[in-house]
């Protein structure tokens, strides 16, 4: 910001040297100047928190070639990492892909961009992503090649590992790459440790002894051990089991807390290669902060809405045009009388349909969330509107 500096003239009497009177007239009194105080900007509260959190991860802004570029890392819903690239200056986009399961290429063009409040998106042919200027988020879809997903990411890179230390939740959903068959939602709690290695609890939480341990109503638990590293070529934080990869982590600085949107990919004990996406949060309780309308998308294309009123979501159907409101329940996770405490996941509920289906949904920050429901193959995405 430019310091304003105001110049003031001032005049000067000048009077004669010398005894008895010229009889000149008096000067005139001057008026003082009137300062006029610029005012004061409140800083915006989301921008603030979601600086202070990348600032006490370690984050840095990824940087372009230029100072009007600006570059984001995303993991595409079907099990991609791409990098995108913005210049404003040249109105143009380009998207590199820094890891693909479908033999998929790079692509570049021109954008236009409109802006509401703090949301740009962004729309070319086959291209509508939407940034989040206060958290450097972004969400969208795209179609690359053949492919059409829906992708999240983030402007930022990682530092230190050992300072995305913590306990998060997490939602899934993966599949086979050929085919899109033996569908599986992973969903629970992860722990990361300050030397990189983390433990998955899919289906549990972590007890008071920090064991992975069974929610009432679900399957019993399973448990994987992970180690994050950073990749030397790069500079792409990695997750690994065993030998093989798990998937490629991206790190959100989110005004809730960090967040970590996962492209999932790896080869199963069949040599089956499986893909995916999962996202996980920061764990801490939510409550009327949720509430608001959300467009939501996946597999590459709008899907519809849902608007939350405290104990109430109204969900819209774009395919159908039907529209249904469900029960929500903050902070558990499973339903009915088995569901347990479990801080950061509403639980969407149609009254109508059996137990078991159901919908989670998770905020990752003020301006989006992400929802697993039991009848979907992919996570779905929602843009706080």
């Amino acid at each position: 910001m430019k310091n304003a500096f105001t110049f003031l003239v001032l005049g000067a009497a000048l009077s004669a040297c010398g005894g008895g009177s010229d009889g000149g007239t008096p000067a005139t009194p001057e008026t003082p100047p009137v300062v006029v105080t610029p005012p004061v900007v409140p800083a915006d509260s989301v921008a603030a928190a979601s600086e202070a959190v990348a600032r006490d991860a370690g984050l840095s802004v990824i940087a372009g070639a230029s100072a009007a570029e600006s570059v984001y890392d995303v993991a595409a819903d079907i099990g991609d990492t791409w990098r995108i690239t913005f210049d404003s200056a040249k109105k143009t986009y380009a998207i590199r892909v820094l890891s693909t399961q479908f033999g998929l290429s790079d692509r570049s063009g021109t954008f236009s961009a409109a802006t509401a409040g703090n949301l740009t998106t962004y729309t070319a042919t086959d291209f509508s992503v939407t940034v989040d200027a206060r958290t450097r988020l972004l969400s969208g879809n795209i179609k690359l090649g053949n492919m059409a997903s829906t992708v999240s990411g983030t402007g930022y890179a990682v530092g230190d590992v050992a300072r995305l230390a913590g306990s998060y939740l997490f939602v899934g959903a993966m599949r086979n790459a050929r085919g899109g068959g033996d569908r599986f939602n992973p969903k629970g709690s992860v722990r990361i440790a300050a030397n990189g290695t983390a433990q998955l609890c899919n289906g549990g939480i972590f007890n008071a002894q920090g064991a992975c341990s069974a929610v009432p109503g679900l399957p019993q638990p399973e448990s994987a051990d992970l180690t994050l590293v950073k990749d030397a070529k790069n500079g792409l934080l990695v997750a690994r089991q065993g030998g093989q990869d798990f998937g490629i982590v991206h790190v959100h600085a989110g005004d809730r807390g960090l967040a970590l949107f996962i492209d999932r990919y790896s080869l199963n004990q069949e040599n089956v290669l499986r893909v995916g996406s999962i996202v996980a949060a920061r764990q801490q309780k939510i409550g009327t902060e949720i509430n608001g309308s959300y467009a939501c998308a996946e597999q590459g294309g709008t899907t519809g809405r849902i608007d939350i009123a405290g104990n109430v979501a109204t969900v819209t159907n774009n395919g159908t045009g039907k529209v249904h409101t469900e029960n929500v329940t903050l902070n558990k996770l499973g339903t009915g009388a088995q569901a347990v405490d479990f801080d950061g996941i509403a639980v969407l509920k149609d009254p109508a349909d059996v137990q078991a289906d159901y919908a989670l949904f998770m905020p990752v920050s003020s301006s989006m969330a992400v929802q697993f429901s039991t009848d979907r193959s992919f996570l779905t995405t929602c843009l706080k509107q």
